[in-house]
């Protein structure tokens, strides 16, 4: 039977700081026997179309404090699917924007040392349906996408939205899981949903046979995840080896 912890868009480095032991806790407290990052590993702020916040790092501090980030994952996690999402292929899209074909960039596994990670754009467990989620937008997401395909979805990509939705039919019930995300709403890569309401959820998930339960971060002041309580370096143990 498939425990599959599914991990949140987490943007190093924009991440916040108590999300990886979140997701390691809720990997121990439901005996997870899976790993799935839904995608975005990587923020890319400086390396995209968009116009830069002045208060970010430069592309090359950018980059080594993303490849600090996935080193601590990678530890924690040495095993795993990982989806590739829109943030991670950046290089790849602005490289095509200059004629430069993907062939002749280094792969994902190689760039970021994680041997044991398996980086692609969708995958199946149980009959459930996993990718990033690019293009989905909307009030229920994953439902959508999931009522497209026919099939239980699981994705990340958009943060404001996260849960669980079920569409039940004569024959059959599918559910659509928008799994949230894992970032700091406070790091200059975020800036610009800073005048937006509607803010991030940091939350995870776990699908066990089949069955999606969704797991909200309490992150909040006094809370057991909040940024206070993390200070100090935690020491990473390690899952899935």
């Amino acid at each position: 039977m498939s425990r599959v912890l599914v991990i949140g868009d987490i943007h190093e480095p924009a991440t916040h700081v108590g999300y990886r032991r979140f997701v390691q806790d809720l990997y121990d407290t439901w005996s997870c026997n899976h790993v799935v990052f839904i995608g975005d590993i990587i923020d890319f702020h400086c390396i995209s179309f968009w116009k830069k916040d002045v208060d970010a790092d430069g592309v090359t501090r950018e980059a080594e404090k993303a490849y600090k980030g996935v080193r601590k994952w990678c530890k924690a996690f040495p095993k795993a699917e990982v989806m590739i999402g829109n943030h991670d292929e950046r290089v790849y899209r602005l490289a095509a924007s200059v004629n430069i074909p993907a062939r002749f960039i280094t792969g994902y596994e190689i760039v970021w040392n994680t041997p044991k990670w398996k980086w692609k754009r969708d995958t199946e467990i149980d009959d459930v349906h996993y990718f990033h989620g690019t293009g989905c937008t909307g009030m229920q997401p994953a439902l959508n996408a999931a009522k497209g395909s026919g099939m239980s979805t699981v994705i990340g990509h958009v943060h404001s939205v996260a849960g669980v939705k079920w569409s039940c039919g004569p024959r059959q019930r599918i559910f659509g899981m928008d799994v949230g995300c894992g970032v700091d709403i406070s790091h200059p890569a975020m800036n610009y949903g800073k005048d937006a309401r509607k803010k991030p959820i940091l939350a995870a998930a776990v699908v066990i046979n089949g069955i999606p339960y969704h797991e909200i971060m309490p992150m909040a002041r006094g809370e057991k995840y909040h940024k206070s309580k993390f200070k100090r370096k935690r020491k990473v143990t390690s899952h899935g080896r």
